[in-house]
């Protein structure tokens, strides 16, 4: 496979070829792996920095993203857990460990998300959003924008649905900055108290949604995985191990050698 110039990647149970050859995966793997460090420290940076924020405003402005950003930091770890693999095969097994993951991830944001804006939506307005909340918000726009392109490009490359849902998480904490940038920016816009709040209600969604097919794809292919696996094993020891029942039944048989 080495010497290769293509090579087959295993996905949903599905064979596809690929025109990528070896050396081509292995560095993307890596560039794919140091995009999701970026974004483990980025995400850590920028989580902490909003919620102490929130803390010294005594506001809930960005309280939102700051949960989203440090769950979407331990998105990033098992993501990169997951390139680390050497070889082609572990990394796409880990592939599938990594989506179950993610997509627990992916509920518990939706479970703390959800409950923190719909009780700020119940509270009486609170303050409107510092240049604090600028900076940081205009950084993780910027930032990773070109980490998701990155990532979603090396995805469908290199196969990782760990990868592409680890990009789409970064792109739903950049929509979930964009109301905390347009929010006094915009007179239509400005007229609504819990703007953030009423768009992280909706976003959160996607991700329990996503969440659970992920998770559930990854249990039915972990399945099927297994039970090729036993189907496989079971074969091997039909071809190596002697059928001790054929001997059996030709000593106990009525046979005369040589009639």
């Amino acid at each position: 496979m080495r010497n290769s110039s293509e090579f087959t990647i295993q996905t949903d149970n599905k064979l596809r070829s690929t025109s990528i050859s070896h050396g081509q995966f292995h560095r993307l793997r890596r560039i794919a792996f140091w995009s999701c460090i970026i974004s483990f420290i980025f995400n850590i940076t920028l989580g902490l920095t909003a919620f102490i924020n929130c803390m010294r405003t005594k506001s809930f402005v960005g309280f939102s993203f700051s949960v989203h950003a440090l769950m979407d930091s331990l998105c990033a770890s098992f993501v990169s857990w997951h390139l680390t693999a050497t070889s082609i095969p572990d990394v796409h097994r880990r592939d599938t460990l990594a989506c179950c993951v993610i997509g627990a991830l992916f509920i518990g944001s939706f479970l703390a998300i959800e409950t923190r804006a719909i009780q700020s939506m119940m509270s009486p307005p609170t303050v409107r959003p510092d240049i604090t909340v600028v900076i940081y918000s205009l950084i993780h726009i910027i930032v990773f924008t070109i980490l998701s392109i990155i990532k979603i490009i090396i995805s469908k490359k290199i196969k990782s649905t760990a990868l592409k849902f680890d990009a789409i998480n970064s792109i739903i904490g950049i929509i979930m900055v964009l109301p905390l940038l347009v929010w006094d920016r915009v007179v239509f816009i400005n007229k609504f108290t819990h703007l953030d709040d009423l768009v992280q209600v909706l976003i959160v969604l996607f991700l329990f949604l996503a969440g659970g097919k992920l998770i559930l794809d990854s249990i039915t292919i972990m399945n099927i995985e297994y039970a090729r696996k036993l189907r496989e094993d079971k074969l091997k020891r039909m071809l190596t191990e002697p059928d001790d029942n054929d001997f059996e039944r030709l000593n106990g048989g009525n046979y005369i050698i040589g009639t």
